[in-house]
């Protein structure tokens, strides 16, 4: 069984349910239809454009082009994770590029080495989609360990004062902080694979069936998905946290407040 093709008229038809969406927008005041019209266009024209080079890199196939396309993804990753966690992005960038691409290369190599056994473990529509997945998970969770990080730090300023003037170093007064950013940036992991199959099926086993896999195969790959996904943003959130602790705060150990835009 193979997947059932989506006419152009069945599209259409699909974004026609933005209609009645513009609708209740409109109706409750909420004020974002421009902002719904222009998320959709973006949408339309990314994934039109991803439709067209993913094509021609799978048939390419060429270990250079494929870890470029990945370096590509991690910088634009790592680039939206800082502006959307209200942060600036001058000492931040590199920092946050090398928690992201570091576990997400480590992680992407395993599972096509140990897990898939594939021959090729550089092989593009298997490497590529893969990084997709990790990478918008681990963006998410980044965002939310971010945001929770500084802000923390912003908030308990005194007490992570306190705690220097008593003796404890820089790594340590901000333990607590980065301790429960983890724990919030993570929790919706831990959601996710508790309730995955009861509340609802999710996208890769959802993606394989439709595909015409094997329901088996496609659980198999599902839990193997959940897990890598779940350790590259554990690992990405402790890198970027230890890197934010040590371009976060000035010479004299103080929260560098030039890093934050205003409230």
């Amino acid at each position: 069984m193979s997947a059932a093709n989506i006419s152009i008229s069945g599209l259409l038809l699909g974004l026609l349910l933005i209609a009645p969406s513009m609708l209740i927008i409109w109706r409750f005041r909420l004020g974002f239809n421009k902002q719904l019209l222009i998320s959709v266009l973006r949408m339309l024209i990314q994934l039109s454009f991803v439709a067209v080079y993913l094509k021609y890199i799978f048939l390419l196939d060429h270990v250079l082009v494929n870890l470029a396309y990945i370096l590509a993804m991690v910088l634009f990753a790592a680039h939206s994770g800082i502006r959307n966690s209200s942060l600036r992005l001058k000492k931040l960038l590199l920092p946050t590029f090398l928690s992201m691409l570091l576990p997400t290369m480590l992680t992407l190599l395993y599972f096509n080495w140990a897990i898939v056994q594939i021959d090729n473990i550089f092989q593009a529509d298997i490497l590529i989609p893969i990084a997709g997945l990790m990478l918008g998970n681990t963006l998410k969770s980044n965002i939310v360990a971010l945001k929770s990080f500084f802000n923390m730090a912003r908030k308990e300023e005194k007490t992570y004062l306190f705690l220097l003037a008593n003796g404890a170093s820089k790594q340590e007064a901000a333990r607590p902080f980065l301790k429960e950013a983890i724990r919030t940036a993570m929790a919706p992991n831990l959601a996710t694979m508790a309730t995955i199959g009861l509340v609802s099926l999710p996208g890769v086993m959802t993606g394989q069936i439709l595909g015409g896999s094997d329901p088996v195969l496609a659980v198999k790959y599902q839990i193997m998905v959940m897990v890598i996904i779940f350790f590259n943003s554990l690992l990405s959130n402790v890198l970027q946290l230890l890197f934010a602790i040590r371009q976060g705060f000035n010479k004299s150990d103080q929260l560098d407040k030039s890093l934050l835009t205003p409230e």
